[in-house]
């Protein structure tokens, strides 16, 4: 994992002056500035991590005398570091290792099992904090991984923080199908093996991740960073597949046709119609998601227990038409007579594709190894990936996570069978070309998503968008983007507009599910280009740290996040709140509340109205009949230009319409696409005198100037049988 190059050197004996002081001799390492430190005392068998700004110590006890004990230097791929190694004996034998990045303030830990160990293994790191009161907030071992202030014993990252948010995050970093958070986070922290786990093998590594920060978001990047380093994890381009980059229609459960269509033309033909509808109308469709209905299933559930034996009962009997576990993982010829490959050959899109757990009682047992409702037999991903990939499918959505791990038990009572199941998923799709998504995962599914670069989605809240899930969709996506991997808020309605932002502002997928003829094109278009591309931000929004801070205290104030839009330097924030008591509907937030160092001018997309905001001054608004408030926030360019950029869009800034934005001297230097035939665009921005424009390519002409609030407008177009425009815009 590491590629570890390291140098074993004497050890270093220090006399007190430490951090939280062990004993008379101590093995020490910190930091190159001197924030954390980790310290050892042999011969007691005594180990600490410290951050001496703030002065927390967590202290731990390995129960007896350490041996072979030194300090060695190296490097891996997150950085230069230096590391206590030291052997512990005992029932459970192990190597110990506890290694501190030179610049990070970042801990990694392992306990190395040196030999094999039978039943309940060690907890490795436990740590005992000398800092009391401190808030918790963690994700819960349950379907979406919801957010929770408390500590839940499952894999897990446990975010800890003060009043002023300053912030440790610690997790396991490996072997995350079968290790758990331990303790309670108040009198104890600690990584160890799941309970149920029967057999340690030899040569196993427990590891885990500990950073420091002085601020909640801070901490998570921090950790984030760390851990996708150890694992090479490159978040992908928020355009990396077509459910990134383009609008997409679902049908899953929340969409007018999940297990529904119109009878007098049956399920295929619907779909026809509507993609026929979709083109009529100029709305553009990127792909389309088939959900559970298109393949044959049981009536039994995840735990074998016997169902209705129909989903929808005003439709025909059938084994598409059942809610239970997959029989066999073929389009039902009922509804596709002609195949899979038939349909999306004449849909003319790319499909999306969802699966279940394995039913008990499915005749793939007969052929292939399955660990109770999970497949694990590479032979058959080989098989399913090739059929869907033979049928026009470009992404694999597994579903129902956290009922196949509960109802395949050896998933957490040996080693490897977790990581059978999902490397086997991964391995099939990328030699077939296919991405991934995951659904209804438990939080140890999103950390072992660091190990596969072709899982690019994840849904991050529960079925049928809506505000009662946006704030549980924010939180989860901020683990979703530490991962690298982009959220998906799930299907909604296009005429919903707050979901319709929320969903754009989130960086990844965005798709709807309306009923022909209920859509709403105008909306649609403020999310995608007419070529179905989305305008969007380069990170997903997530909480800032004040709304933490708040849901720790049970303050009733309006919930807050942000994201933004950066052009070498010159960036837009964009923030959303909404309110977590109705009769609370006053939004403040200070501008470095939000990332923004300097005055700025903040835009109100609700009003259509902006002015300036002084370096340390706050935003004072109300939240008004919406239920939303929605901002974009900019510093002044040196040549006093604010461009707000597209405000057709739902993020006028983003990168998909404004590919560049470069300041020099003689103004702002920017680039613009158009989709096809795209004739025209507006753009707006702020300046405090007539601007001018200079264009390089294309045409553009300034159509507007008010001198009293300093906004301007520009219609720009491109050159005939091009697609882009470049000017400088200046004052």
């Amino acid at each position: 994992m590491f590629g570890l190059s390291a140098l074993v050197i004497a050890a270093t004996i220090t006399r007190g002056c430490l951090p939280g002081e062990l004993g008379n001799e101590t093995l020490t390492i910190h930091s190159l500035d001197g924030t954390v430190w980790v310290s050892l005392q042999p011969e007691k068998g005594l180990y600490q991590v410290s951050n001496a700004v703030r002065n927390w110590q967590f202290t731990g006890d390995l129960g007896r005398q350490a041996t072979n004990a030194g300090i060695r230097t190296g490097k891996d791929d997150v950085g230069k570091f230096r590391e206590l190694v030291f052997d512990v004996k005992g029932a459970v034998p192990f190597r110990g290792t506890a290694r501190l990045y030179e610049d990070r303030d970042a801990v990694w830990m392992r306990a190395h099992y040196t030999k094999s160990t039978q039943g309940k293994g060690l907890a490795f790191p436990f740590l005992v904090p000398s800092e009391k009161g401190l808030h918790s907030f963690s994700y819960q071992d349950r379907t979406f991984s919801p957010p929770a202030f408390s500590t839940s014993k499952t894999c897990t990252p446990w975010l800890l923080f003060d009043d002023h948010a300053h912030s440790m995050v610690v997790s396991p970093a490996s072997e995350f199908m079968v290790t758990t958070m331990v303790g309670d986070g108040k009198s104890a922290i600690g990584v160890a093996p799941v309970d149920r786990i029967v057999n340690i093998p030899a040569g196993f590594n427990q590891d885990s991740v500990l950073v420091f920060s002085d601020g909640i978001g801070s901490a998570w990047d921090k950790w984030g960073a760390v851990l996708r380093s150890l694992f090479h994890k490159r978040t992908p381009s928020n355009e990396s597949d077509v459910l990134l980059k383009s609008f997409g229609y679902w049908t899953d459960n929340g969409a007018d046709y999940y297990y529904n269509y119109d009878q007098s033309k049956g399920y295929a033909s619907t779909l026809l119609d509507l993609r026929s509808r979709y083109r009529e109308e100029g709305i553009p469709l990127g792909y389309m998601q088939l959900d559970s209905w298109w393949y044959q299933k049981s009536t039994n559930d995840p735990a074998g227990h016997v169902g209705g034996a129909k989903k929808n009962n005003r439709l025909p009997i059938a084994s598409w038409n059942r809610y239970g576990g997959l029989m066999e993982y073929r389009a039902h010829p009922s509804l596709f007579p002609n195949g899979l490959s038939a349909f999306q050959h004449e849909l003319g899109l790319p499909l999306a594709v969802h699966n279940r757990w394995m039913d008990r009682n499915s005749p793939y047992h007969d052929r292939f190894k399955i660990s109770g409702v999970a497949a694990i037999d590479p032979s058959w991903w080989a098989d399913t990936v090739e059929y869907l990939k033979d049928s026009g499918v470009v992404c694999y959505e597994q579903d129902w996570l956290d009922q196949i791990y509960l109802n395949s038990p050896e998933m957490a009572s040996k080693v490897g069978i977790g990581d059978a199941f999902t490397d086997g998923m991964a391995d099939a799709c990328r030699r077939q070309g296919l991405s991934m998504q995951y659904c209804m995962g438990t939080p140890r599914f999103f950390l072992q998503g660091l190990k596969y670069s072709n899982l690019t989605t994840i849904r991050t809240s529960g079925d049928r968008f809506e505000p009662g899930k946006w704030a549980d969709f924010l939180y989860v996506s901020r683990l979703a983007h530490d991962v690298g991997v982009w959220p998906w808020c799930d299907v909604f309605k296009s005429s919903e507009t707050a979901n319709m932002i929320l969903s754009v502002l989130s960086a990844g997928p965005v798709g709807t599910g309306d009923a022909i003829g209920k859509e709403s094109k105008a909306n649609i278009l403020k999310a995608a280009m007419p070529d179905g591309t989305i305008v969007k931000p380069d990170q997903p929004l997530v909480p800032i740290d004040a709304t933490y801070l708040g849901g720790a205290t049970r303050k009733q104030d309006p919930f807050i996040a942000s994201t933004f839009t950066d052009h070498n330097g010159i960036r837009a924030t964009y923030v959303f709140a909404f309110p977590r008591l109705r009769t609370n509907r006053s939004v403040v937030f200070k501008l470095a509340d939000v990332g923004v160092k300097s005055s700025a001018y903040v835009y109100d997309f609700n009003t259509n109205e902006g002015g300036f905001v002084g370096k340390d001054g706050s935003v004072h608004a109300s939240i008004g009949k919406s239920d939303y408030g929605y901002w974009m926030i900019e510093e002044p360019t040196i040549s006093g230009i604010v461009l707000l950029g597209d405000l057709g869009k739902f993020v006028p800034t983003g990168k998909q319409r404004i590919p560049s934005l470069v300041e020099k001297k003689d103004g702002l230097n920017l680039s613009l696409r158009f989709a096809k035939d795209e004739s025209d665009v507006v753009l707006e921005g702020v300046s405090s005198k007539p601007p001018f424009v200079k264009v390089i390519r294309g045409t553009a002409t300034i159509s507007a100037f008010d001198p009293g609030s300093g906004r301007f407008t520009m219609k720009v177009r491109p050159m005939p049988g091009r697609r882009d425009a470049q000017l400088v815009i200046g004052s």
